[in-house]
C-alpha cells in the first residue's frame, strides 16, 4: 500500500506599502527581512504599492483582513493609541503604516500590525520573529496563549514574586517591543519576556530588550533584570539563561481542591 505523503504547508508573505506613506525611510529594511525569511526558510514574498491597486483590490484585501479569526488579529482599526491596517473610516490605512499578510496555502492566517488584547504586533517585530523561528514555529510559538499570559502576569505580578510591581505592557525600546516591564521591591527594573513555548532564541532577545531598555533610559545594564516566563522550553534553555543572566519562570497549575478522581 503507498504510503500518503505529508506536504508541508505553503506559506507567503505579502508587504503593502505605499510610495508615499510616512514610514518611507522604514521599506528598505523591511524589504531586506523578507529576503532574509526567503534566503532561510523558502517562504515566497510579495512587494505591492498600494497606490497601484483598484477599488476591487482594495477591497479584497479589506476582506482578506476582516477573514482572519479575531481571536487571532485582535484589533486592525486604528484607534488614538494604535495604527493599525484599517483607518477609523475602516479604509486601508497605507498612508501611516505598511501592511503585511501572511497567509497559509493561501488562506489568510495573521496580519500586521494588529492589537491582539494588550499586547502590540508590529510588523518588523513579527517579521523578525518569522525570520527568527520560521513560520511553523512562530505560530505555534505565540499560539493564543501568551497574550492572556501578558494579561495575568501584568494583573498580578506578585504572582512571580514579592514585591513586583506593573510599569508598563508593550514598552517600546530601540531594539523591540517589551512583553511587560515590572519593578522589584529593590526599586530595579525587570524586563520581562512572555513565551508559549520558550526557545534559546527567547534569552537572546529579553537581553536585547534589556540592553535597548537600558540605553535608551540611562539606566546602568546591571540595575536591569532579565526575565523569561513560559509555559514550557526546550531543554538546553535552562543553561544559556544561567550563562547570560537570564531568570526563567515556567507556569504551573496545581489542584487546590477537587473531588478524588475514581482509580
Amino acid at each position: 500500500m503507498r504510503e500518503t505523503e505529508v506536504r508541508s504547508p505553503l506559506y507567503r508573505i505579502t508587504l503593502y506599502i505605499h510610495s508615499e506613506g510616512a514610514y518611507s525611510s522604514r521599506i528598505q529594511g523591511l524589504k531586506r527581512i523578507l529576503e532574509e525569511i526567503f534566503e532561510k526558510w523558502m517562504v515566497e514574498h510579495r512587494i505591492i504599492d498600494g497606490e497601484n491597486l483598484t477599488s476591487e483590490e482594495a477591497e479584497n484585501l479589506r476582506s482578506k483582513i476582516r477573514s482572519i479569526p479575531p481571536q487571532v488579529r485582535g484589533r486592525i482599526v486604528t484607534s488614538r493609541n494604535y495604527v493599525l491596517p484599517l483607518s477609523r473610516r475602516k479604509q486601508l490605512n497605507l498612508l501611516n503604516t505598511p501592511i503585511v499578510l501572511l497567509e497559509r496555502d493561501s488562506e489568510p492566517i495573521d496580519v500586521y500590525p494588529h492589537l491582539l488584547g494588550a499586547r502590540y504586533r508590529g510588523v518588523e517585530d513579527s517579521l523578525n520573529n518569522i525570520l527568527r523561528y520560521g513560520p511553523d514555529q512562530y505560530l505555534e510559538a505565540r499560539g493564543i496563549i501568551e497574550d492572556p499570559l501578558i494579561k495575568i502576569i501584568s494583573d498580578c505580578p506578585e504572582a512571580i514574586e514579592d514585591g513586583l510591581t506593573l510599569l508598563g505592557v508593550n514598552v517600546g525600546t530601540p531594539t523591540g517591543l517589551i512583553d511587560v516591564l515590572l519593578r522589584d521591591g529593590l526599586g530595579r527594573v525587570v524586563v520581562v519576556e512572555v513565551e508559549t513555548a520558550a526557545r534559546d532564541q527567547a534569552a537572546a532577545q529579553v537581553c536585547r530588550l534589556a540592553a535597548g531598555y537600558s540605553i535608551s533610559n540611562g539606566i546602568p545594564l546591571e540595575n536591569v533584570r532579565k526575565m523569561i516566563v513560559c509555559l514550557r522550553h526546550d531543554g538546553g534553555l535552562t543553561e544559556t539563561c544561567r550563562g547570560s543572566g537570564v531568570e526563567l519562570y515556567k507556569l504551573d497549575f496545581r489542584k487546590v481542591y477537587g473531588p478524588p478522581l475514581d482509580e
